[in-house]
């Protein structure tokens, strides 16, 4: 099983051994190791670098409450190649346990710089998916624009409402408009980048935890409540709001609307509330 650092001065390494560990202890003793296989590709008219890095990994997803736990890591040069390219991810199959929920993600980097990242989320191995799936990544912010219209493209489009710091206000979950809230407790989320944390409301109880963000990729981890009782609807919403915050995998910002996405479908939506005016 490849576990690399994400540090891009360390891929040398990688390029020269692009298949994994455990694949090769599985070919000397004359055993097949299984692997993931399918494409990596974008839906952007730019060429590859010939010393672009593709990142390739197998996550398991089963805990809502941790960050996903990568199984199997495969980092190998584009050395020229144009998507879609092909990739292998060998794994052991005694790190796979039936009962467990298995993604694979992929980024794709030049140098330092984080050019495409999945935004999907790909299921394989168990629970009935497949062991080959391509894989469509979109640009992470700042990077190329997509040549696509639709939602495709940028999490985060230029001039829009930063997703650190703001006081994000839900106007929508799972389709429908927030409950009435009681006094000013709206809910709402407020996230942290120098901690990695979210805070915030349900729209009944304070909530916070944990955040992971890679590109456009984004995880709400192991997090916390206070426990005070409130009036329906208030208390369906709350355990609403914190499965809404489990099933997140990515999310995309346009102008002052920020959408939480499960997969390509957004699952719950938020405006960026007005900031408070200072003082005279």
């Amino acid at each position: 099983m490849i576990r690399h650092s994400p540090v891009i001065g360390a891929l040398t390494f990688a390029f020269l051994l692009p298949v994994s560990c455990a694949a090769q202890a599985a070919s000397s003793s004359g055993q097949a190791s299984p692997m993931i296989t399918g494409t990596v590709t974008y839906r952007v008219r730019m060429a590859l670098p010939p010393n672009a890095a593709i990142d390739v990994r197998l996550e398991d997803v089963s805990r809502a409450d941790a960050p996903a736990a990568v199984v199997a890591e495969n980092i190998f040069a584009a050395s020229g190649k144009q998507v879609p390219i092909p990739y292998q991810l060998p794994y052991s199959t005694n790190d796979i346990q039936p009962g467990h929920r298995y993604q694979v993600r992929a980024q794709i980097i030049v140098e330092d710089k984080l050019l495409f990242v999945t935004t999907t989320a790909y299921p394989v191995l168990t629970n009935g998916a497949p062991s080959s799936v391509n894989l469509v990544l979109q640009p992470v912010g700042g990077g190329p624009s997509a040549s696509t219209s639709g939602n495709e493209g940028n999490a985060q489009k230029v001039g829009s409402t930063p997703l650190f710091g703001t006081t994000w206000r839900l106007t929508e979950l799972n389709g429908k408009p927030p409950a009435q809230a009681t006094g000013k407790n709206f809910a709402q989320l407020v996230l942290d980048e120098s901690q990695n944390r979210y805070s915030g409301s349900s729209g009944c109880n304070r909530v916070t935890g944990t955040i992971e963000l890679k590109g456009d990729s984004l995880n709400f981890g192991a997090g916390a409540s206070t426990m005070m009782a409130c009036p329906e609807p208030l208390m369906t919403q709350e355990q609403s709001f914190t499965k809404m915050l489990q099933s997140v995998t990515g999310y995309r910002i346009n102008s002052r609307t920020l959408e939480l996405l499960a997969g390509d479908k957004a699952v719950a939506k938020f405006k960026a509330a007005k900031p408070t005016q200072p003082a005279q």
